[in-house]
């Protein structure tokens, strides 16, 4: 499942100059880790020398940290995992070697667009620095991939036996109900109304004991009134008073109060529906 409508553009912006920044750093170190010996064998001998190889390593770290995005939104959106993990593992080479392309030809471009930049011809070092950098380029990418990867392994909550069914009291006796057909939870005082394809079915539950009970990575509450499975949600469109609202598979719209929607992106981004 994914979003298909509207995100929260506040949650996004933060996310990408994170991402942003993580890169900068990353690529950064990449650069400065790639060309060891020429930092240490070589001192800029004038200011306008030292401007110019901070400008160099300063774009660098810009161009790679442009690139982040893309890298990690893949890593999320399409995470190298399940049965089909050795087509998603093609696509991520593919898209590996595409980028490292398209960073190293970008980099030429600025490059002879440098102050006191060299008179080469462009075809020709763009097939040298394909040659000599290109390589280490992809495996940058690859690495920061695997990296993303890491990281949303290590994210994840240690795996637990969660109920697949709930038992509740309906109309004075114990009645079993299938969790993978609930869309989501309508709390009503002392009781819980069931949502979901075959319609409401009242129980006698509170949400405090239930949600103890629910998944936590696929049940969220998202107001003091309301749980919703997240693989139900088709799309999500903010409030300007700070809440949101969700748009089920089903049809249904539910209100995100604004104190549980940055959880509800938190676990979207978890299960890489957001």
């Amino acid at each position: 499942m994914r979003l298909t409508a509207d995100h929260d553009r506040l949650h996004l912006a933060r996310r990408t100059l994170r991402d942003l920044g993580l890169g900068f750093l990353y690529w950064l170190t990449f650069v400065l880790v790639l060309e060891p010996g020429n930092l240490l064998r070589w001192t800029p001998p004038d200011a306008a020398a030292w401007a110019h190889e901070l400008l160099r390593l300063a774009g660098a770290g810009v161009l790679g940290a442009a690139a982040t995005p893309f890298i990690l939104a893949l890593t999320r959106r399409l995470p190298i995992e399940g049965p089909d993990a050795w087509r998603r593992g093609a696509l991520h080479l593919i898209f590996c070697l595409t980028m490292a392309f398209l960073l190293v030809v970008v980099s030429c471009l600025l490059a002879s667009a440098l102050p006191g930049a060299m008179p080469h011809p462009l075809a020709g070092r763009i097939a040298a620095e394909l040659v000599a950098n290109g390589p280490l380029v992809a495996a940058c990418i690859a690495g920061l991939s695997v990296l993303a990867h890491a990281a949303r392994a290590g994210a994840r909550e240690p795996a637990v036996a969660w109920p697949r069914e709930v038992i509740a009291r309906q109309r004075g006796r114990l009645a079993r109900f299938d969790l993978a057909q609930v869309d989501w939870i309508e709390t009503q005082g002392n009781y819980l109304a069931l949502h979901g394809a075959a319609g409401a079915r009242l129980v006698r539950q509170t949400a405090k004991r239930l949600e103890g009970e629910l998944d936590p990575r696929r049940f969220l509450r998202i107001h003091r009134r309301a749980i919703v499975a997240l693989d139900a949600i088709e799309a999500i469109t903010p409030l300007p008073a700070g809440d949101a609202m969700i748009r089920l598979k089903a049809g249904q719209h539910l209100r995100v109060s604004r104190n549980c929607r940055a959880r509800l992106w938190q676990a979207l981004e978890a299960r890489g529906l957001a």
